[in-house]
C-alpha cells in the first residue's frame, strides 16, 4: 500500500514533465495565428513554402548549435515522413485555405478544437491499445472548452468537409511522426517533413501563383516569416513532438487544446479585444480538462479512513 501511494506524486510529476513541451508546442503554435496577419497580402502558396523553407533551415542551425546531431530518413522511414509532410503541412494548409473560403472562422477552429478527442481515440488505438477513460474524459472536456474560446460558425458543404479534413490531417500528422520517432527522435522529423513540405509548396506556387522573391522584400513581411518558420513552426515542432515521444500520440493530444486560448490571449496583447466571457469560461474548461487527463486518478478512497484503517494499511 505504501509503494502505491509513494508512486503517487512521482507519476503525477513524470505526466507534467512529459506534458510540458506539448504545452508549449501548441502555445507557439496558437501565437502563430496573430502573426500570419501579416502576410494576408501576400500569394498563400508561397508564404507556406518561405515557411517550412525557413523552418528547415532554422532546425539545422538549432541542431548544430546544441550538438543534436539529425539523421536522414531511411528507407522505412520514408513513408513516415512523406505521409506526415503531406498530411500534416501540405493538405492541413490546403484544406486551410479552401475551408475559409466556404466557412467561417469559428467552424474551422471549432474542428480543430477536436484534435484531442481525435488523438485520444485514435492515438491508442495505433498502438493496438484500448482509450483510457481518464484520457477520453479530458480530451472530451478541454475540446469542449477549446470550441467555447473558438466560437462557432457556419459553412457549406465543402466548408464542413474542410473542417473535417482538418481534424483527419492533424491526427495523421502526429500518428505518423510517433512511428518514425523510435528512430529519427523529434529534430529530425522535424525537419525531414519541414523540407518536403517546402519543396512541395515552393512548386504549387510557382505554378499556380507564380510568386517571386520581390513579393516579401518588406521588412514586417521577412519578420513575420521568419517567426512563423523559426519559431510557430520549427520549435513548436520539435517541442510538439517531444511530447509526443514522451507521453504518446494519445495522450499529448490534450495539449491541442492550449492552441485556441493562446491564440485568442497573444492576439489581444498585440490590440485585438479581450476575449469574451464565454472565452474565458472556456480557458477554465480547458484547465479542468487538461487536470483530469493528466493527473492520474487516486486509488485511495474519497473518504478518509479512520486511525485503525489507516494502520491496517500501512502494514499490509
Amino acid at each position: 500500500m505504501r509503494s502505491v501511494a509513494a508512486s503517487e506524486p512521482s507519476l503525477r510529476l513524470g505526466l507534467w514533465w512529459g506534458a510540458w513541451p506539448g504545452l508549449a508546442g501548441m502555445v507557439l503554435l496558437g501565437s502563430s495565428v496573430a502573426v500570419i496577419d501579416a502576410t494576408q497580402h501576400l500569394p498563400v502558396l508561397g508564404v507556406q513554402a518561405a515557411r517550412y523553407a525557413v523552418a528547415a533551415v532554422a532546425l539545422v542551425v538549432m541542431a548544430r548549435a546544441f550538438g543534436i546531431r539529425l539523421v536522414l530518413p531511411r528507407r522505412g522511414d520514408i513513408g513516415w515522413v512523406i505521409g506526415g509532410a503531406m498530411s500534416g503541412l501540405v493538405a492541413f494548409n490546403l484544406a486551410t485555405i479552401v475551408g475559409t473560403r466556404h466557412a467561417e472562422p469559428g467552424l474551422l477552429g471549432a474542428a480543430v478544437a477536436c484534435i484531442p478527442v481525435a488523438l485520444a481515440v485514435a492515438g491508442p488505438l495505433s498502438q493496438r491499445r484500448r482509450p483510457s477513460p481518464r484520457v477520453m474524459t479530458g480530451a472530451i472536456i478541454v475540446s469542449i472548452g477549446a470550441v467555447a474560446v473558438t466560437g462557432w460558425g457556419r459553412g457549406d458543404v465543402i466548408g464542413i468537409l474542410m473542417a473535417a479534413a482538418l481534424i483527419a490531417c492533424e491526427t495523421g500528422f502526429t500518428l505518423l511522426g510517433a512511428r518514425a520517432l523510435p528512430r529519427m527522435g523529434p529534430w529530425s522529423y522535424s525537419a525531414a517533413t519541414a523540407v518536403v513540405a517546402a519543396i512541395i509548396f515552393a512548386v504549387l506556387a510557382a505554378i499556380i501563383e507564380r510568386t517571386t522573391p520581390a513579393s516579401f522584400a518588406e521588412p514586417a513581411t521577412v519578420a513575420a516569416i521568419l517567426y512563423l518558420g523559426a519559431v510557430a513552426t520549427a520549435v513548436a515542432f520539435v517541442l510538439w513532438f517531444t511530447g509526443v515521444q514522451r507521453l504518446g500520440p494519445g495522450t499529448v493530444g490534450l495539449c491541442a487544446g492550449i492552441a485556441a486560448p493562446a491564440a485568442a490571449l497573444i492576439a489581444s496583447l498585440l490590440g485585438a479585444p479581450l476575449p469574451s466571457f464565454g472565452a474565458w469560461l472556456g480557458m477554465a474548461v480547458i484547465a479542468v480538462g487538461l487536470v483530469i487527463g493528466f493527473l492520474p486518478w487516486s486509488r485511495r478512497p474519497f473518504f478518509p479512513t479512520s486511525r485503525r484503517d489507516q494502520l491496517i494499511e500501512r502494514n499490509t
